[in-house]
């Protein structure tokens, strides 16, 4: 067993792996590494046998063509859950997770699939973790501009991706933060800030890198391009399909409640209709920036 650490959005986890030579295939982790510490806040670790009968699931998430997890918990209390590459596709992992979600043994059970399932388990426990501590870990691409960052959210296919490729490809000074995943946190002295991850999709870009929030952009596809400053419940509603967690755990969604309405009471949010287009990236950029 190899421990290593880490530290994303200020909190520190460690990760224990009996197979070494994954260290070689993790390299998306790298920028996050950092020296042993005693605070982490979730310790993960490879395990040859969970030692736990499957449960009855209370979740199943298998939307066609996309991974495919459950959710359960075992009759000591534990939580359990399965991963799949895709809905399709036969189980490559398994894990154990206490009930706050800070101690978490996991079990490849398809090799082929290991990079895969050790980042899906440290991606979602790290949501489920730090839910209650003021992280969202939201589905967005983001753009940094002028030492802040606007993030673009929007249903799979609407087009983030490509509204941050306009905005790199029309508007000076523009740099990708991150393509999938990045973590918002909402910090005690009312700092909302959005942070790199070590998950960013298709998309390899992984930074370790800060910014403070000056936007939040849902894309919906159009033939025209106009945006539309969103109020506070508008914008609770525009930010809760994009977070990723179990919401049916109540402190969880305790948690992703307050965040969230920290989120839409500080931070401006649009609803741009838009083509993908240059145009569009300039209306939004200037929503935002001025």
């Amino acid at each position: 067993m190899e421990a290593r650490y880490f530290k994303i959005a200020g909190y520190s986890i460690c990760l224990g792996l009996e197979d070494t030579v994954l260290w070689d295939r993790l390299d998306n982790m790298k920028p996050f590494r950092i020296d042993e510490t005693d605070t982490t806040i979730l310790e993960v670790r490879q395990v040859e046998s969970i030692g736990e009968d499957e449960p009855e699931p209370l979740l199943v998430s298998e939307d066609k063509g996309f991974p495919r997890i459950t959710i359960g918990k075992t009759p000591s209390g534990k939580w359990f859950f399965t991963m799949a590459p895709l809905d399709n596709r036969p189980t490559s992992c398994v894990c154990s997770a206490s009930e706050d979600f800070s101690k978490v043994e996991f079990e490849l059970k398809d090799r082929r699939n290991s990079v895969f399932s050790v980042n899906n388990v440290m991606m979602l426990l790290y949501a489920l973790r730090t839910a209650p501590l003021g992280c969202l870990e939201v589905h967005a691409s983001v753009i940094m501009k002028e030492g802040k960052a606007v993030a673009f959210l929007g249903k799979s296919g609407t087009g983030k991706s490509t509204h941050s490729r306009m905005w790199l490809e029309n508007i000076e000074g523009t740099e990708l933060l991150n393509d999938d995943n990045p973590v918002i946190r909402c910090h005690a002295d009312g700092r909302i800030i959005i942070y790199g991850s070590p998950w960013s999709g298709k998309t390899p870009c992984y930074k370790n890198l800060e910014m403070p929030l000056a936007g939040i952009v849902r894309i919906v596809q159009a033939p025209f391009n106009k945006i539309t400053r969103l109020g506070p419940v508008q914008s609770y509603a525009c930010l809760y399909p994009s977070v990723s967690a179990y919401r049916p755990e109540r402190k969880i969604a305790d948690g992703i409640h307050q965040s969230l309405s920290a989120v839409a009471a500080s931070v401006p949010c649009f609803s741009l209709e838009c083509l993908p287009d240059g145009d569009a990236a300039r209306l939004s950029c200037k929503s935002i920036y001025g």
